[in-house]
């Protein structure tokens, strides 16, 4: 339930705060007082879209704040899933600026507007002129028709699996769709493959080739520099390593006589060594460097080869053709084991449509059972609120496809008269049926599913008499049953109530503000006369109002 309102700076409200208790409140005012303001308000707090112009004073923000008592309504789980703290008084609080930023909090803690939506949707049920429209929609019909019956578990499980279907559609739509693509690219795909794999490129090839081709080109210039390089070095009359040869013998006489020859002699030998091996070396290579025209055509073919595929697959390397090469084989693969994947998905698909349809099976079951006893209390229910030839109909047509709520159609059908034929809802009926019709299944589910609080805002419009009593009887009924706070025009709904709520205009120099106060039981009499005569409150009206107190209390 409801405990307490906090209202502070929005629209014409500057402060407020409502004490709410259990059973019936009734909040009145003349028109334009600002009940709907209060609404607006309580709209926000349940994650309606917020506006920064409803901030009355803009050099502070706009603070709305409700107190739940929220023992008894097993919503631990649902705070522990959301990381918040849980505590059997729970306070909600919505902050506007007048910069547009707008922030919610459930127990002090920071949340989004998803989560105030959900934790409203568990306490609060608002009925307004809005929701009677609703009432001409199938989704909402069904949705009433199912919490009637107690369908919520199998139809929450049903709704999950119709979720995870959507996606198994989508995911084979994507799969065939990519398979097709592959299949048209399949037959390229493989001569590509083909011409890659044939080639049997190896990393590094390109470079080792064009190294071992300069060298067979230059082989007579190489053979000859070399072997030059050896004749000189060692060969020839004058060569360098003879000289050397002598100069380290000349060194080595003088070793004792003069201290530095012994490291001069050592030098000498180590350059010696390495003309050597650089003489052998170079006398090596000579003679395995030979012409080799046959090498040579072999190694262009080979590199012509290579480079008709650089050019081709426009790329650059070899590394980056075995590169190219890999993913065609991926794609091929991929195209060969997507025929596996489609058929896997597809009995998955089949194997969650079964589930779906014994599922749907139950829930259609449970709703044919559920209708004629919803058909006769809602019968029942309108006699009472004055519709005297009162049809209500369920009618439940079983549909050829899976919809987000089962394989039925729902429609409720409603007649006021007699011969007429029961039709829907939104083409026969006038804006005050509506609202019967509305509160008549409000009552009926207030008995069949927990519904914490219900705000009924002007759901008396265009009635008067004995049907406003009957309607106020059904309130006070419902308020056995949880919290009722009713917006009324009517005194008899007015009277009815256990605690009374005025919502006046106030003019504060040159501002206009709303306010709102509990009346006291003589302020109620005034109150509930005024409404019965007018501004000018007679001494029949005031008889007349505590009759009405007087019935309620006697009720």
């Amino acid at each position: 339930m409801i405990r307490n309102i906090s209202i502070d700076n929005y629209a014409l409200i500057e402060h407020t705060d409502i004490d709410l208790e259990k059973g019936f409140s009734v909040i009145t005012g003349e028109t334009g007082a600002g009940k709907s303001i209060l609404l607006g308000a309580i709209g926000l707090t349940l994650g309606q879209r917020a506006d920064s112009a409803a901030i009355m004073d803009k050099t502070r923000k706009c603070v709305i704040e409700i107190e739940y008592g929220v023992a008894g309504y097993d919503l631990k789980g649902w705070f522990e899933e959301n990381d918040l703290d849980y505590d059997e008084s729970v306070v909600v609080r919505r902050e506007l600026t007048a910069e547009g930023k707008s922030r919610g909090f459930i127990n002090d803690t920071p949340v989004s507007t998803k989560l105030l939506k959900e934790f409203g949707g568990f306490m609060v049920d608002i009925h307004s002129q809005h929701q009677s429209l609703l009432l001409g929609q199938p989704e909402y019909q069904i949705e009433i028709l199912d919490a009637f019956c107690g369908n919520r578990e199998a139809v929450g499980q049903y709704q999950l699996d119709f979720q995870q279907r959507t996606q198994l559609k989508l995911r084979l739509k994507r799969m065939k769709a990519e398979a097709a693509d592959a299949e048209r690219e399949n037959d390229y795909l493989k001569f590509q493959f083909s011409q890659l794999e044939s080639a049997a490129l190896k990393e590094g090839e390109q470079e080792e080739l064009e190294e071992e081709l300069a060298l067979l080109t230059h082989a007579e210039n190489i053979k000859s520099v070399l072997n030059g390089m050896v004749w000189s070095l060692r060969d020839m009359d004058s060569a360098i390593i003879p000289a050397l040869k002598g100069c380290r013998q000349s060194v080595a006489s003088i070793e004792n006589a003069f201290k530095e020859a012994q490291e001069y002699r050592e030098r000498l030998d180590s350059v010696m060594i390495e003309l050597n091996d650089l003489a052998d070396e170079a006398e090596r290579k000579a003679e395995s460097v030979e012409y080799n025209a046959g090498r040579i055509e072999a190694i262009h073919a080979r590199l012509n080869v290579i480079y008709d595929l650089l050019f081709k697959y426009k790329v650059d390397s070899v590394k980056e053709l075995l590169a190219l090469q890999e993913e065609i084989r991926q794609k091929l693969a991929k195209a060969e084991g997507g025929a596996e994947e489609i058929v896997r998905v597809e009995k998955q698909l089949r194997t969650m449509e079964e589930r779906m349809e014994r599922t749907a099976t139950k829930i259609h079951e449970i709703r044919v059972a559920a209708e004629g006893r919803l058909c006769t209390e809602m019968k029942k229910l309108l006699m009472d609120l004055g519709i005297k030839h009162a049809e209500f109909k369920v009618e439940i047509i079983p549909t050829e496809d899976f919809t987000r709520t089962g394989r039925d159609e729902v429609k409720f059908l409603f007649a006021a008269n007699k011969n007429q034929l029961p039709g829907e809802i939104a083409r026969v009926s006038s804006g005050g049926e509506i609202s019967r019709v509305m509160l008549a299944l409000k009552y009926v589910l207030s008995g069949a599913k927990q519904l914490p609080v219900i705000i009924l805002d002007e759901i008396d419009t265009g009635l008067s008499g004995e049907v406003a009593h009957r309607m106020s009887l059904m309130m006070r009924e419902m308020a056995g049953r949880m919290q009722v706070i009713s917006i009324s025009h009517l005194p008899q709904i007015a009277a009815a109530g256990n605690c009374h709520f005025k919502v006046y205009k106030e003019d504060c120099g040159e501002t206009t503000i709303s306010r709102v106060r509990k009346l006291s039981p003589e302020e109620r009499v005034l109150e509930i006369a005024g409404m019965i005569s007018g501004q000018e409150v007679t001494p029949a009206a005031l008889e007349a109002a505590k009759i009405l107190l007087s019935a309620k209390s006697e009720g």
